[in-house]
């Protein structure tokens, strides 16, 4: 018979960025566009699944994108999960700034360009999304999985700045620096449940499995 007063294991979520996209390697806006992995992309997935080789994990989410989810699917290959869509994990919508490069942006939407260099959260690209906004969807979604999954393990596949938003959100950062969070593709960050559902960061941006690998993040 099971003892009342043994603890439960954590609930843990590891949150992973997708590989490497056409646009990243582009250098595009994409938030709610779609954009296919590249051989980089796919390679960086595959680190990402023997990085969690030894981790039992019970589900997966992921965006409604392809990216993301075909991310998941390489790094879970033979596993039987498929992922769970949740659209609250897409990217931040770009609006009219999608699939656009940075200098052509820097000149057609000088003072919108300005506040997103600034870091401003009013900073919205036209037709598109806030900061604030994707704080508010990204972390709901989180907190949705935390409590479907108790005490299990779950892996989370979404974007670059929804994960800045996630994680400003779960640090409590100022909506001025939602962006001080480097999050490289397939990076590995991991939040874990205690008791009374406060959200506690485990690992941030880890890319130790991805050493090896073309414009692999350098070891400090």
């Amino acid at each position: 018979m099971a003892n009342p007063r043994e603890r439960k294991p954590p609930t843990r979520i590891f949150v992973a960025r997708h590989g490497q996209t056409e646009s990243n390697r582009d250098g595009v806006f994409c938030g709610h566009s779609e954009t296919a992995l590249t051989q980089l992309g796919r390679d960086q997935a595959s680190a990402l699944g023997r990085r969690l080789e030894s981790v039992d994990i019970a589900a997966a989410y992921t965006s409604d994108f392809s990216r993301a989810i075909e991310t998941a699917a390489i790094a879970l290959h033979g596993r039987g999960l498929p992922p769970c869509v949740d659209p609250d994990l897409r990217e931040l919508h770009y609006g009219e700034w999608e699939m656009q490069r940075e200098r052509l942006i820097a000149r057609s939407h000088p003072q919108q360009w300005k506040l997103m260099r600034a870091e401003d959260p009013a900073w919205r690209p036209p037709g598109g999304e806030t900061t604030l906004e994707v704080r508010a969807r990204t972390s709901a979604a989180l907190r949705r999985i935390v409590r479907a999954h108790p005490g299990e393990a779950v892996l989370v596949v979404t974007h670059g700045t929804a994960i800045n938003c996630m994680f400003a959100e779960v640090l409590g950062m100022a909506p001025e620096s939602t962006f001080r969070i480097a999050v490289a593709n397939c990076g590995l960050s991991e939040v874990r449940a205690r008791r009374g559902g406060r959200l506690v960061v485990a690992l941030l941006n880890d890319t130790h499995h991805l050493e090896g690998l073309p414009g692999a993040p350098a070891r400090p």
